[in-house]
């Protein structure tokens, strides 16, 4: 499976995630929509891991990111927060920080002076994203996706309890800030899983996706300016769709 066949799927679950989200409400047959929604984001973050790897230039990477996060914030506010612009950053925001905490931790890991001092861009940028001093859609769980994918290429095991810490990841923060509660004399109970929370095991299984991955582009146009096209028009897919269900569904 290559990466263009990724992306095509990654696209496709979150376009039935979005009419989901906009019919479920009215169509509760249709909620299974949004379990499938929920492969796409792990899929978005192998494939921007994937692009650090083998991309010529990560700037350039980066700063289309970027871009197109600051073209996508408008769609997604109508979406998903009755306009309110500054709310919430858009995903694609998520993505340039997964891909820019990938980016930091590898050129700290390539010197001796710098490599213990890895993993501070990412505990620093996740912290931010849990305590809401940066506000993104998937902020804190793209971070550690992107980690796991970055550290782990190839072990499905690591992979599999990565993405599951992932989903997770409150849980083992609730349990020590319990310990130390517990330490001090007062009672504290770890809340159970939402129904939502269970809902989201439902991304375990873009690792199926993931794993028959085999490292080739894909059957991309010829033509450079065709090939562009393609590239551009898959950036382009989640801004467009955004307004399209907006107005259509909403």
């Amino acid at each position: 499976m290559s990466a263009l066949a990724l992306r095509i799927i990654a696209c496709v679950c979150m376009l039935l995630d979005h009419i989901g989200y906009c019919l479920a409400g009215r169509y509760p047959s249709l909620e299974p929509l949004r379990w499938i929604g929920r492969i796409a984001f792990p899929l978005y973050v192998f494939l921007i891991v994937n692009g650090f790897r083998h991309t010529s230039n990560r700037p350039r990477y980066a700063l289309r990111l970027l871009l197109f996060a600051v073209l996508s914030q408008v769609p997604f506010a109508l979406m998903f927060h009755h306009g309110d612009i500054f709310g919430k950053l858009n995903v694609f925001f998520s993505l340039l920080m997964a891909l820019l905490v990938v980016w930091a931790t590898d050129e700290l890991r390539k010197h001796r002076l710098t490599k213990y001092l890895a993993f501070v861009p990412a505990v620093l940028v996740f912290t931010l994203n849990y305590f809401g001093w940066l506000s993104s859609d998937y902020g804190a769980k793209g971070i550690l996706l992107a980690m796991v994918f970055y550290l782990f290429e190839g072990k499905f095991i690591l992979n599999f309890f990565g993405m599951l810490l992932s989903i997770y990841y409150t849980y083992p923060i609730s349990l020590a800030f319990g310990l130390l509660n517990l330490l001090r004399g007062r009672a504290y109970q770890i809340p159970a899983p939402t129904a939502w929370q269970l809902k989201q095991l439902f991304s375990l299984l873009s690792l199926v996706f993931i794993f028959l991955y085999n490292g080739e582009r894909g059957a991309l146009p010829k033509n450079p300016a065709a090939r562009k096209a393609v590239q551009l028009g898959f950036y382009l897919f989640y801004p467009v769709h955004l307004l399209v269900l907006f107005f259509l569904l909403k």
